[in-house]
């Protein structure tokens, strides 16, 4: 079974999650509640909602887990390790954009320790890929650009089917403008690298490209 943590900041009319084990986590859960997605669960310090909109959020879930706001993990690292316990793959909608940089950051850095999550809103998906990552232009025609980062000092990075291709070039931080923006050119596209980095599909947006 798929697990979906829905957030904030995401237009959720955009997407199928008939086939999800939904969780909502804290305002996510009330994004999906005025979307009339039914909950299976729905977790978080809540701290943000007022009592009317919590109600709601109740008679919207199966299971309500409300946290302590004094924590050491963010809600949407609790909703992790519940998500864990139901399935490997786990898609995390929206957090992407918003006012609060620091929560996106966070769930970027969350990455590094679980494997296999996926982070996708209206105008992005990103997920982790080790070594050899292989894909159809196809598969992803929704998407304009793809830009790839890494948390590592340098690593070595082969791109083959892209507009720009690179022959195991190596990268540090002074070289990051290197992997922004490039495009999906041939149908049959791969990626070579030697350390764990992230890739990031873009949509076109004329007004907010600004690369």
């Amino acid at each position: 079974m798929k697990v979906a943590i829905i957030l904030f900041n995401i237009n959720l009319k955009e997407f199928s999650l008939d086939s999800y084990f939904k969780i909502g986590c804290d305002g996510g859960a009330l994004n999906a509640t005025q979307n009339n997605i039914n909950l299976d669960l729905s977790i978080g310090d809540f701290d943000s909602i007022n009592k009317e909109e919590f109600e709601l959020i109740k008679n919207n879930s199966k299971q309500i887990i409300k946290l302590n706001p004094i924590k050491d993990k963010t809600d949407v690292e609790e909703a992790i390790e519940y998500a864990k316990n139901i399935s490997d793959d786990i898609t995390i909608f929206g957090g992407i954009q918003g006012k609060r940089i620091e929560h996106f950051l966070s769930i970027i850095n969350i990455f590094n320790k679980y494997e296999n999550l996926k982070l996708i809103d209206n105008n992005s998906l990103i997920f982790k890929i080790k070594n050899k990552f292989e894909f159809r232009k196809d598969d992803y025609k929704d998407y304009k650009f793809v830009s790839f980062f890494s948390f590592n000092e340098n690593y070595n990075i082969s791109l083959n089917g892209f507009k720009y291709d690179l022959d195991n070039k190596n990268i540090t931080k002074l070289d990051s403008s290197l992997l922004i923006s490039n495009e999906m050119k041939e149908n049959n596209l791969s990626v070579i690298t030697n350390k764990d980095i992230f890739i990031i599909f873009s949509k076109l947006d004329n007004i907010n490209n600004i690369a």
